[in-house]
């Protein structure tokens, strides 16, 4: 059960811009052994959204805002991670 409220895809964008993001880092960064960490990692977080979103029963009672919450909770902290990793990155080289 996948829902399609305006929350939801928003949620799904997210989701695909990070792959896109990760994917696009990969194939056209030098260092491309960071980028399939994060990779992985996002695979992982994935995989577990998957697993909650296949399951009918946690988007009754008002539960669908939890899944909505940890689902936006994992991308939204990768990308500030990432961020950070970045910005002290490029601080730290000069």
């Amino acid at each position: 059960m996948f829902p399609t409220d305006s929350e939801f895809t928003t949620l799904y964008i997210t989701y695909f811009v990070m792959f896109v993001f990760l994917l696009f880092g990969i194939l056209k960064s030098k260092n491309k052994v960071f980028y399939k960490w994060n990779f992985l990692i996002f695979g992982i977080y994935l995989a577990v959204m998957i697993y909650i979103f296949s399951d009918s029963e946690n988007f009754r009672y008002g539960n669908s805002l939890a899944v909505l919450f940890y689902g936006g909770i994992f991308v939204l902290l990768h990308f500030i991670i990432i961020g950070i990793i970045k910005l002290y990155k490029s601080v730290v080289k000069k």
